[in-house]
């Protein structure tokens, strides 16, 4: 016997739709409340409708954990490697990005009422990983160091996860050239030419010569070519002693970092909150209070070289809001973002080196031993 399937009378249907159409439209300014940052605090002495604010942190570490003022986030929206957490209170709130073997990132972040403030957290290595690139190798793949070699140096401030064979002897007749070193080996020695020329750069502005009364405000072509990198919308310079960034975007494609949205005056504050309690979220005397908030948006950064001497600057590989500082002391990680302060992670430790940037890695010589330095912890 088939089922029979008896349809609701006509009646039902219509109780049933219009019940859940007066739900739709009792629960729609909860929605829209809700959406445009409001909170009700049942718990206040007295209970007030508060417009709160957001942040959104880009993580690109995977086991990496969120702290706002102390607290773990748990509750965030993640969206392509990014957390968005609402809520919160307009005010200045704390955050931490940290995880194991990691540095932590610390940022002092503004929230204010429906808007949502953005910021890019980013956590290095604490142990220094790297890949050694060898002259030779043997037939298994194994990189050869040998013993004479700089490398033992290296290898007591590093760790590395690559395959290797410490030699004794120096003869390499036995053993597979490796193309890698040559091309690396190349490109450090054109860029030993192009550091000596910015050296000489540097120094003739330090020292002036003779020149004639009136001269052109053209840049020298050394001067471009040795103390200017860019990437995309950003110039990345150095000038007296000092890195800076410079936007060359438009107004509406300037890097969020380069502005800053300040609080409104107290007396306009006033009046939002008066205005907040009479009448409904998305009222034009509202979102034209919230419109005018005075935006400033710089040109430039100057990046925190921590009072050390610059030794070489580029971009790092992959990510626009950091840069790859070289002091006397080794390699830093420094963000672009200055707001409240610029976080800076130490890469490599160690003197007497050379800093190269080429096919999206990084590349270090240390007297006679050229290695890779990983920026990645691997995932378990």
């Amino acid at each position: 016997m088939k089922p029979q399937v008896t349809p609701l009378a006509r009646w039902q249907r219509k109780v049933i739709f219009f019940t859940l159409l007066l739900a739709f439209l009792v629960s729609l300014p909860a929605f829209i409340f809700y959406a445009t940052g409001y909170r009700y605090d049942f718990f206040a002495d007295k209970p007030t409708i508060t417009a709160t604010g957001g942040l959104y942190i880009s993580v690109e570490a995977e086991e990496a954990a969120i702290y706002i003022n102390e607290e773990e986030v748990t509750n965030a929206r993640i969206f392509r490697q990014a957390s968005y957490i609402q809520g919160l209170m307009p005010k200045v709130h704390r955050v931490h990005v940290q995880g194991q073997d990691l540095h932590t990132w610390v940022k002092e972040l503004s929230v204010v009422a429906h808007i949502v403030t953005e910021a890019e957290a980013f956590n290095m290595p604490v142990w220094t990983r790297m890949r050694p690139v060898t002259e030779f190798s043997n037939i298994r793949g194994e990189s050869i160091i040998f013993a004479s070699s700089s490398a033992r140096l290296v290898l007591e401030n590093a760790t590395t996860t690559s395959i290797f064979t410490f030699a004794t002897t120096t003869a390499t007749s036995s053993y597979l050239v490796n193309s890698e070193y040559t091309l690396l080996k190349f490109a450090f020695t054109e860029k030993d030419i192009r550091d000596e020329a910015r050296k000489n750069y540097l120094f003739s502005l330090d020292n002036p010569t003779f020149n004639f009364a009136t001269t052109t405000s053209t840049s020298s072509p050394i001067e471009i070519a040795t103390t200017t990198k860019n990437r995309d919308d950003l110039r990345l310079y150095e000038r007296d002693g000092d890195v800076y960034v410079e936007n060359l975007a438009s107004e509406n494609n300037t890097p969020y970092y380069f502005c800053t949205t300040e609080p409104l005056p107290e007396f306009l504050q006033a009046e939002v909150i008066e205005t907040e309690n009479a009448l409904l979220p998305g009222s034009d005397l509202i979102e034209e209070s919230i419109a005018s908030l005075p935006k400033k948006c710089r040109t430039e950064i100057k990046m925190d070289r921590q009072n050390k001497t610059v030794i070489d600057f580029d971009f790092f590989p992959g990510n626009s809001n950091l840069i790859l500082l070289q002091l006397e002391d080794g390699i830093h990680v420094v963000e672009i973002d200055d707001r409240a302060w610029q976080n800076a992670q130490r890469l490599y430790v160690g003197g007497d080196l050379e800093m190269l940037v080429s096919n999206g890695s990084i590349f270090v010589k240390q007297k006679d031993f050229m290695f890779e330095v990983l920026t990645e912890i691997p995932s378990n």
